[in-house]
């Protein structure tokens, strides 16, 4: 398997997570993600924020999902700024 192919990445074998390593995955800009046309950005801000800014403890899945959108935003927002 050459550096190039998208696999399952590295995980602490004493601590398995799928969510965190999906977030990895979706972090990494592999792949072409994209909103769809119906979701609103500024909801996916607003999820982010409230999930960094919690006081309380999140689950990994919470946290992973946060990551995620945070990726596909970030690259949302790169082809907005460079198709402009």
């Amino acid at each position: 398997m050459s550096e190039d192919d998208v696999g399952i990445p590295d995980s602490d074998p004493q601590h398995i997570d799928p969510a965190g390593d999906l977030a990895a995955l979706v972090e990494s800009g592999k792949f072409d993600l994209e909103l769809s046309e119906d979701q609103d950005p500024e909801d996916l801000r607003e999820f982010i924020k409230s999930v960094e800014n919690s006081d309380d403890p999140t689950d990994p899945g919470t946290n992973a999902t946060a990551r995620m959108a945070r990726a596909i935003l970030e690259q949302t927002d790169r082809e907005t700024s460079s198709s402009e």
